[in-house]
């Protein structure tokens, strides 16, 4: 009767002695971080795959924060990744990583600013954990020069001015005609449709001419910049409503941009939602017509070569929820997912390898920073939205004012 007693105990009270792994890590900085991630598993699935989808279950997550700047560093320095491109702007990005891959030290006198810039005011990447992974990396970089990471840009999120097409394409291809459009641009106070017309006329004129590969190269960034224009989606209120098929034009695009990034290892570090191999239904598509995200168009192109980490909680979170009809934030506590609750009764971590029948039909969630505007995966039960799942017991809110 006293080992029946005391195996009770032990299933019972001991069962889940591994499930606060994942927590633990959360409370660590990047360094002590790393190696705790080798206690959990060895992670061979990212050995031989070209990507790694990192999600994020909320952007005023603490918890979630936390684990994926370190899990990025532990991929840097353990499984030899060397790109990570967020869901920002590469034509705002760019300064930041010349300053992360140039040999010059440190100086957070040159980064704050730099940082500032860059980085979009959410609560993804502004936030003191972000701006510690941007610091190991140049860190990182400065002892590895010949094998540096960089970060790109891969999202229309802001409509690039004429002024960036003009110094960066226009005067680098054609100096006289760049200054023809200054000048122009200057005395007539042209608005910005008219000056968009006349690089899109610049480009054009181009076409018969002879020019040199990085003449090449440039005309077709600037394209890639005027598409880029095309499809930044622009929210003036909560009931906008945008057709499924310009969302999908969208991810498309998001997606084109992370193939080309696949020339090294490359952590496509983003949300839940935008990360994961599903639909999508978003407050703003019209109808609540579910469209691809970017990770469904990856794990189409790529196969077995995307391989997709989420995060999400059993417990409960607390964190900050706009009312826009109330017009006030409050923070709100949020009970985990039921199928949250049941893995977490035996683990922290699941990954297909192993545990292929738990994360079959496996919804990845996306905590709403408002009550208007909700993101929901749409998974069949017999499908993988993800490969692999860490789970916490609960989150908290993360410090966001670091600058904006």
């Amino acid at each position: 009767m006293k080992n029946l007693l005391i195996s009770t105990v032990l299933l019972f009270g001991f069962g889940n002695v591994n499930a606060q792994k994942i927590q633990e890590i959360a409370s660590k900085n990047i360094d002590q971080a790393i190696p705790l991630f080798d206690q959990i598993s060895d992670f061979k699935n990212t050995d031989e795959v070209k990507l790694v989808g990192l999600g994020d279950v909320g952007e005023y997550v603490k918890e979630s924060k936390k684990l994926n700047t370190a899990f990025s560093a532990y991929l840097i320095s353990k499984k030899k990744f060397r790109n990570i491109v967020l869901q920002t702007d590469n034509w705002l990005l760019q300064p930041l990583n010349a300053y992360l891959t140039s040999s010059a030290p440190a100086d957070s006198a040159v980064f704050i600013p730099l940082f500032i810039n860059a980085i979009p005011a959410r609560g993804q990447f502004a936030n003191t954990d972000f701006m510690s992974l941007l610091t190991w990396i140049k860190k990182y970089n400065l002892a590895h020069p010949q094998d540096m990471v960089n970060i790109f840009g891969v999202a229309p999120n802001k409509i690039i001015p004429p002024s960036y097409f003009l110094s960066t394409y226009v005067f680098a291809v054609d100096q006289p005609y760049g200054k023809k459009l200054s000048e122009k641009w200057s005395e007539s106070i042209a608005p910005d449709s008219i000056a968009y017309s006349d690089i899109k006329i610049w480009v054009e004129s181009l076409k018969n001419k002879k020019l040199s590969k990085m003449q090449q190269d440039l005309v077709s960034s600037c394209n890639e910049d005027l598409l880029h224009n095309t499809l930044v989606v622009q929210i003036v209120s909560v009931d906008q409503r945008i057709p499924p098929r310009y969302l999908n034009e969208r991810s498309r695009y998001v997606a084109n941009q992370i193939l080309k990034k696949l020339g090294k290892k490359t952590i496509f570090y983003a949300l839940n939602t935008e990360v994961a191999k599903a639909d999508l239904k978003w407050s703003f598509s019209l109808d609540n017509h579910p469209f691809f995200s970017t990770g469904k168009y990856l794990g189409e192109d790529l196969k077995e070569n995307y391989y997709v980490f989420i995060t999400d909680f059993a417990d409960i979170a607390r964190i900050p929820v706009v009312s826009y009809s109330a017009k006030k934030i409050n923070v709100e506590v949020l009970s985990g997912p039921e199928q949250a609750k049941t893995l977490y009764k035996k683990n922290d971590y699941f990954d297909r390898k192993k545990d292929s029948d738990l994360l079959k039909g496996y919804q990845p969630i996306l905590l709403s920073t408002s009550k208007e505007i909700i993101t929901n995966t749409v998974v069949d039960r017999d499908s993988y939205a993800t490969d692999a799942l860490f789970l916490f017991s609960q989150l908290s809110k993360i410090e966001t004012n670091v600058h904006f």
